[in-house]
């Protein structure tokens, strides 16, 4: 976790620098040709087979919304500070919840509520003293976090009934082809100093979720979550180390409300699973 916070936190870096030269369509298009390649192992290893599905739905929803999070929060990274934007992805986990709940009819009990209203709380504090920052990055940044609500819902639902290969492979075969209409629009060529950067960034960013995947996979959300608040720390050192943003203290107070809140739920329902398996024990 703590390499996926710090890999994540250089590649928006990356980002960032790159928006100074080329639009955020270019950008986005490298970053998914890049991760297509990523899965062409997937496609040799197992074939077209790869995208057999019953639930093409799902993965149409999925991959709309990581094109529509994805691109804003590129845009999001070139035009406000690196730190408000990484603060406000926190708040993902937050609105989640709050599908899980309208959409999949998930009970909402004391913790649910409690989370809400801390990370609720954590939001308005991020926002509120950074008004002077262009809205639109802002816009972008909340847009980006709503997707991934929404995108890691999907996964969680086609988690039951896919294969991790088919899961991961639908995203690029689908968004590629859109972000290649929208570079076309807004194409700006890169230079040759450009693309040892580019390869970076799109390395990067499938390196940053794989080591994400990882960590959940080797502990608990309660055991992992806390090392996620290095994606912030590291934001204020890239922003304020190499683009001159202001460290602002209400954005570190607001994210760290928003982190507990996640990190709340994860340890109680940590401590439901364990009241199950002891009561459920001979």
């Amino acid at each position: 976790m703590a390499l996926y916070a710090t890999i994540q936190s250089i590649v928006w870096g990356l980002v960032r620098y790159l928006a100074e030269d080329l639009s955020t369509s270019t950008l986005y298009f490298f970053r998914n040709f890049i991760g297509f390649l990523t899965i062409v192992p997937l496609i040799s290893k197992n074939g077209l087979t790869v995208f057999k599905t019953n639930n093409f739905k799902l993965h149409l929803l999925r991959a709309f919304a990581a094109f529509i999070g994805g691109l804003s929060i590129f845009y999001a990274v070139a035009h406000a500070p690196l730190a408000t934007v990484v603060a406000i992805t926190f708040v993902a986990p937050i609105f989640a919840s709050l599908f899980a709940i309208y959409f999949f009819g998930e009970a909402i009990n004391k913790t649910k509520l409690i989370s809400l209203i801390i990370g609720f709380f954590g939001v308005m504090i991020i926002l509120r003293p950074n008004l002077n920052i262009e809205t639109s990055g802002l816009f972008a940044s909340i847009v980006a976090a709503i997707m991934t609500a929404i995108a890691f819902l999907t996964v969680k639902r086609l988690a039951h009934f896919e294969s991790t290969a088919t899961v991961i492979a639908y995203p690029f075969l689908l968004i590629l082809p859109l972000s290649m209409v929208m570079a076309f629009i807004d194409w700006t060529p890169p230079a040759v100093r450009h693309m040892p950067l580019l390869l970076v960034m799109g390395s990067g960013i499938s390196a940053a979720q794989y080591c994400m995947v990882k960590a959940f996979s080797l502990a608990d959300a309660s055991s992992v979550l806390p090392f996620d608040f290095l994606r912030l720390l590291m934001a204020i050192f890239v922003g304020s180390f190499f683009f001159n943003d202001v460290i602002d203290t209400w954005v570190v107070l607001g994210a760290s409300l928003i982190l507990m809140s996640s990190l709340y739920v994860a340890k109680k329902g940590k401590h439901v699973i364990q009241r199950k398996i002891d009561v459920n024990r001979p």
